[in-house]
């Protein structure tokens, strides 16, 4: 997928499979922004879920979120960064925003990685994967705009 995308339409691509995610975790997403803040607004068991996804495209570099990021994510007590991993093999960093908030350096992947929730990020990983597995040939296809309609009307991947 990626070799067939530029970098920006293939980080909006993950921002969108981010939305797919959530729905196969029983998410309902209710805003994908292609810009603004935050990326991904969802509810789950009557709480809203904000998500800021962010796609590791070649190689792994310094990642601080900006006060817009914070000031989205912040806004509600569930508030994460979601970094999608491709190389060697895929996988979600999924990291709480408040474990970022005293953070005022750039941090590598290692550090995000330690950070991050590891059970919330197995389950995206585990879903992440299913689903390309299970629809790796729809989503070549589709465009940011085609998965991000499908994922606000309900229609997973």
């Amino acid at each position: 997928m990626r070799s067939s995308l530029t970098w920006s339409n293939f980080g909006y691509k993950i921002q969108a499979l981010a939305a797919h995610v959530l729905l196969r975790i029983r998410y309902q997403v209710t805003e994908i922004n292609q810009s603004g803040h935050p990326d991904i607004t969802a509810f789950w068991d009557g709480k809203e879920f904000r998500f800021e996804v962010e796609a590791e495209v070649t190689q792994p570099r310094l990642r601080q979120l900006t006060k817009a990021d914070f000031d989205s994510l912040i806004a509600t007590p569930y508030g994460y960064y979601a970094l999608a991993i491709s190389f060697p093999s895929p996988y979600w960093v999924i990291v709480p925003v408040e474990d970022l908030i005293s953070r005022t350096q750039p941090s590598p992947n290692r550090v995000l990685e330690a950070l991050r929730d590891k059970e919330y990020s197995a389950v995206w990983t585990r879903a992440y994967i299913e689903m390309l597995r299970d629809s790796n040939r729809q989503i070549r296809r589709a465009s940011f705009g085609d998965l991000r309609d499908m994922a606000l009307s309900g229609q997973g991947l």
